[in-house]
């Protein structure tokens, strides 16, 4: 009896079916998510230290690269989607810059893992992921010789806490983008109000860049140009401390010689190069919202498409009013 009392509490005290002696079906799940949770928070911890200790060996190899190039001036790409990547890819090929490129989401993952891909009409470029410079944050980057900036106008709120790691009194900025923003950009850089002078400090120079190019990114890590590629930059904004016009100018055009698979093209006139390019772009916004927002590789790749774009690029009637005496 008393052999049997202490097998009945042995066996009610365990997750056994008193009919087969087996465990219970809410018994094994029970045990099964108690051990797979003991495995998830060990592995956790385990994966997320060694994530930490590899993210930061190749920051620390990055650096180690910039160090043994350090003669190389350096560049920043803000904005590393269809433009950007492509002129920075352009640069990068040279091998005469240290070239980094600040990415996110899945576009950074996957570039990361396996290089970024820029096919082009004009030669392809792959940078393979050991000699890819990409980063997440620009705090990471470190200050650099140039900024290029090739933002969406809509995203250019983000300007200050995006450049302003970036730069010191001898950096320079060319900020791709549509629009006349460039007093814009001087100004949420600077901090200062929407009604006052953009006066410039944080940097030597800012420049407007106007690129005709058609490039759009296909995937994550994939950019494609199909199309146009002509970059033509205009001096914007000095400091008090850099005030040399030609010194700039001769800077610009001196990053892009080295450059191939596009014209460069630098215009003494800012007003001019910002009017001409939103006269370009007039005809293909058009077609694009008329044609529930086709894309312009759609369009210049379809021959009537094409022919109405250019129709409307030099026959439309806005040309008259652009203030000639402002170019």
């Amino acid at each position: 009896m008393g052999s049997g009392k202490c097998q009945t509490q042995q066996t009610n005290n365990l997750p056994f079916n008193s009919t087969n002696r087996l465990p219970t079906t809410t018994a094994m799940v029970n045990i099964s998510i108690l051990i797979v949770a003991f495995l998830f928070a060990k592995c956790d911890g385990f994966i997320s230290g060694r994530f930490s200790v590899v993210h930061e060996a190749k920051l620390e190899s990055m650096k180690l690269r910039m160090e043994k190039d350090k003669e190389k001036p350096t560049i920043a790409i803000v904005g590393s989607g269809a433009v950007g990547c492509y002129y920075g890819a352009r640069l990068w090929e040279t091998h005469q810059y240290n070239v980094m490129f600040h990415m996110r989401g899945e576009h950074y993952k996957v570039s990361k893992e396996k290089g970024l891909n820029v096919t082009s009409v004009s030669g392809d470029v792959f940078i393979p992921p050991e000699e890819l410079m990409a980063f997440d944050k620009t705090e990471d980057m470190g200050k650099v010789d140039w900024v290029i900036m090739a933002l969406k106008s809509t995203g250019i709120e983000a300007t200050p806490s995006l450049l302003r790691p970036l730069l010191d009194e001898n950096s320079r900025v060319l900020a791709i983008m549509n629009g006349l923003v460039d007093d814009d950009i001087v100004r949420l850089l600077e901090g200062q109000g929407e009604k006052e002078e953009p006066v410039l400090t944080k940097c030597a120079a800012v420049y407007g860049g106007m690129a005709l190019l058609c490039s759009n990114r296909k995937a994550p890590g994939h950019v494609d140009h199909s199309y146009a590629g002509k970059l033509t930059a205009s001096l914007a904004k000095t400091s008090a401390a850099f005030t040399d016009v030609n010194a700039h100018k001769e800077a610009m055009k001196a990053l892009w010689e080295p450059t191939q698979g596009f014209e460069f093209c630098y215009d003494d006139s800012l007003v001019r190069a910002r009017w001409s390019k939103n006269l370009w772009n007039l005809p293909f916004n058009g077609i694009s919202v008329a044609m529930n927002g086709i894309t312009v590789d759609n369009i210049v790749g379809d021959p009537g498409l094409r022919r109405l774009a250019y129709k409307g690029n030099t026959s439309f009637p806005i040309c008259y009013y652009i203030p000639l005496h402002l170019c």
